[in-house]
């Protein structure tokens, strides 16, 4: 029997792993709509002129709780970056309990439909992309290092 529960399993693995890979990097940034920590609308392409950051994160993600206060305390000295933390669980009361725990000041963007994360292709948490001001991603990371912090973000925005 378990073996016959292990073969099942296999074969149904490709299944969920995506057909190809999307790579953006190099690519104009895909336009979203999803609801800002206000209540509007927010879509991608009203950000254009700065770079952006785009730093998707969920309730359960470990290494979220240093990413986010980190590129919080990035943005206070980069006023020429906006750096979105775009939230992807799909019940908010869970990020909001996550919000209680864990502070920082950055605009919060809903993506509990998962749209941006499909189009993105983000697979595991955190999940960072870096646009030009022209909305081109530049640059895309997954994982947070404290070891490392945000040298590599910050050496991609010297690249800008």
């Amino acid at each position: 029997m378990l073996g016959v529960l292990l073969c099942a399993a296999a074969l149904a693995g490709p299944e969920m792993i995506p057909e190809k890979d999307v790579d953006l990097v190099g690519r104009t940034a895909p336009d979203f709509t999803a609801q800002d920590d206000e209540g509007a609308a927010f879509t991608l392409a009203s950000t254009r002129g700065k770079p952006v950051v785009l730093s998707f994160w969920a309730s359960w993600c470990g290494p979220c709780r240093q990413e986010l206060p980190a590129l919080a305390e990035l943005q206070k000295t980069r006023d020429d970056v906006v750096i979105y933390a775009v939230n992807v669980d799909r019940e908010r009361a869970k990020a909001q309990k996550f919000l209680a725990q864990v502070k920082f000041d950055l605009p919060i963007v809903w993506d509990n439909n998962a749209e941006a994360l499909g189009q993105y292709d983000v697979m595991s948490m955190p999940t960072m992309f870096l646009l030009d001001p022209k909305g081109t991603v530049k640059w895309r990371k997954t994982g947070f290092s404290r070891e490392n912090g945000l040298k590599e973000l910050e050496d991609e925005l010297a690249k800008l």
